[in-house]
């Protein structure tokens, strides 16, 4: 299998939930300073240009962090990234990796965005103060959560905690301050340590 990445982007979480699996795979580098890194293929696998792109082990072209992270998950389920299929607690974790995907990423992408959304500064201004209330109250709900957790479904890293730390990680280059949440605080730390991580943030030239 092949992933095409941009370091530090919603990818990561493939790039970690591949890490975690022990499936073999090729991390691939997009980098949109650099044109000719792989952006032609990049473009030819998905006409809207942007990762993840993972090529599946029958050649398929995949797009989507969620679809993406459930396949890495079924392909080794002796790893635990999500449990059987019908099961409770497959439902709960597919809850929380929408609930990343569709509310907490998407909360976040207004603060990447600003100059393109208008160049008036006082409108850069608002919309930024109106994206980070969003951001802060989906933190608090993922706050609330996580007390008395190690992640998101209680002891079991599963593929949601991939994609979660990856998108509350972006904060420090946002400037959403993250003082209010000390078990995000102390789950993001927890995560940061699993050798599956340190890899993946290592090859992404990320590691502090």
């Amino acid at each position: 299998m092949k992933l095409y990445y941009s370091a530090g982007s919603c990818s990561m979480s493939c790039h970690m939930g591949l890490e975690e699996s022990g499936l073999k795979y090729q991390a691939i580098q997009v980098d949109w300073s650099k044109p000719d890194q792989n952006l032609a293929d990049l473009e030819r696998l998905n006409p809207l240009g942007v990762v993840p792109v993972l090529i599946t082990q029958e050649g398929k072209a995949l797009t989507q962090n969620a679809a993406i992270l459930e396949v890495i998950a079924d392909l080794k389920p002796e790893s635990k990234l999500l449990a059987p299929v019908g099961s409770p607690d497959r439902a709960e974790t597919l809850a929380w990796l929408s609930f990343v995907a569709a509310d907490l990423h998407k909360s976040y992408s207004p603060l990447f965005g600003l100059q393109a959304i208008s160049p008036s500064e006082s409108t850069q201004s608002e919309v930024r103060e109106w994206a980070k209330k969003n951001v802060h109250q989906h933190l608090a709900h993922v706050d609330a959560h996580l007390a008395g957790r190690d992640y998101l479904m209680g002891k079991t890293f599963t593929i949601a905690d991939c994609y979660l730390f990856t998108v509350v990680g972006w904060s420090k280059w946002v400037g959403v301050k993250m003082d209010a949440y000390p078990n995000l605080n102390a789950y993001q730390d927890r995560v940061y340590q699993r050798p599956a991580v340190q890899a993946v943030l290592q090859a992404e030239g990320l590691l502090d």
